[in-house]
């Protein structure tokens, strides 16, 4: 009989040895009773019952409380520009200005004119009130009095037609000099001097109202009770953070909610006002809204670390008093921001597993070390 070779005395050494580990495992101890086990250690978080702000996160988009699109309403050439770009201006700003010479031209004629009729009138009617007198006394025909008269409503009209084109060329001269519509910040300069504009055509200056800003966002339309209070005149709270600015957060009212639902989304649009005092919001950039739906009144609160997904059900195991982790299915009404509202299945007070639960299981026995 051949002796054994070395690797298969090796393989068989191996295998008596963990047959002795398994044997110790399963076998009595010494005294007779088995091996007790051991607790898991585990960190755990006391239930508690609190008023719970219900949210809506959603993300939105800054827009300007106001735009304008200053365009020119007179042809001519950039005479000036005023405004710095980018900048702040004031209502009533001037930010540029056209050559105003023929239009000042214009004013000017305009104002010869109304001078010249205004003599003709005041001399016709000198003459009518003559013919007039003289009429009394038959030095006058008819027929020469009814022309004077004629003759005075014709001037009296042409002095009217010569007021409006006086006004007209006042309005005219006045469109040379272009100011800001209301409080705002300039855009990118997009004239120079000597630049040519047509009326309607070319683009002089946008100005966007930035305090305040607002914030337009969607909101499904299953939340449509939640926002009554918009239809109803009142606001609700938001708050805005963005991820391009971890330091951002702003508060503002939601007040403005629209006519009807987007058929195609099935969202509804939701307009929030925030001051935007330090600037930090700028019109075209995406945040992340918060919207205030309701607060749940004492509701059951717990870590979201706490809550476990199985099968499409929460779970939480729960400690009692006996240091027995049980496993316990709870409903989650809300869930966020490292919290999360339990509508059913827990009690204040109630201790659960925050950290540890890939070890236990049902009725494991636990000890509690320190720490949420």
């Amino acid at each position: 009989m051949p002796l054994p070779s070395r690797r298969q005395f090796i393989i068989t050494l191996v295998a008596l040895a963990v047959l002795a580990i398994v044997a110790r495992g399963l076998w009595p101890q010494a005294d007779g009773k088995a091996r007790k086990p051991q607790a898991v250690p585990v960190k755990v978080a006391a239930a508690v019952a609190r008023d719970y702000p219900l949210t809506l996160e959603t993300v939105g988009r800054v827009q300007a409380s106001e735009t304008v699109t200053l365009r020119a309403r007179v042809d001519g050439q950039v005479a000036q520009v005023l405004m710095k770009e980018g900048g702040r201006v004031r209502a009533g700003d001037v930010l540029l200005r056209l050559d105003d010479a023929e239009f000042r031209s214009r004013l000017a004629q305009a104002e010869a004119t109304l001078a010249r009729d205004e003599a003709q009138l005041a001399n016709a009617r000198t003459e009518l009130s003559r013919y007039e007198a003289l009429k009394e006394k038959n030095f006058v025909s008819d027929d020469m009095l009814r022309t004077s008269r004629t003759n005075v409503a014709s001037l009296a009209a042409a002095v009217k037609g010569a007021k409006a084109a006086l006004d007209n060329a006042r309005v005219q001269l006045s469109h040379t000099t272009i100011r800001a519509p209301f409080d705002g910040r300039v855009g990118a300069r997009v004239v120079s001097p000597g630049t040519a504009v047509r009326v309607g055509d070319t683009v002089l200056a946008v100005i966007n109202r930035v305090h305040p800003v607002q914030v337009a966002f969607a909101v499904p339309e299953r939340h449509l009770g939640h926002l009554q209070p918009l239809r109803e005149g009142r606001s609700l709270p938001v708050i805005i953070t963005a991820d391009s600015d971890r330091a951002l957060r702003a508060e503002g009212q939601a007040s403005f909610i629209d006519n009807a639902v987007d058929m195609a989304s099935g969202t509804i649009q939701v307009k929030a006002t925030l001051p935007n005092r330090d600037d930090r919001l700028t019109p075209g950039a995406f945040v992340r809204v918060s919207l205030a739906l309701e607060t749940l009144p004492d509701a059951i609160v717990i870590p979201a670390t706490a809550l476990q997904q199985s099968e499409g059900r929460s779970t939480v195991y729960v400690v009692g008093a006996d240091r027995k982790a049980t496993l316990r299915e709870v409903v989650v009404r809300d869930q966020r921001a490292g919290s999360a509202a339990i509508e059913r299945g827990l009690a204040a007070g109630e201790q659960v597993v925050t950290d540890g639960h890939l070890r236990l299981a049902p009725d494991s026995t636990v000890q509690i070390t320190a720490g949420p």
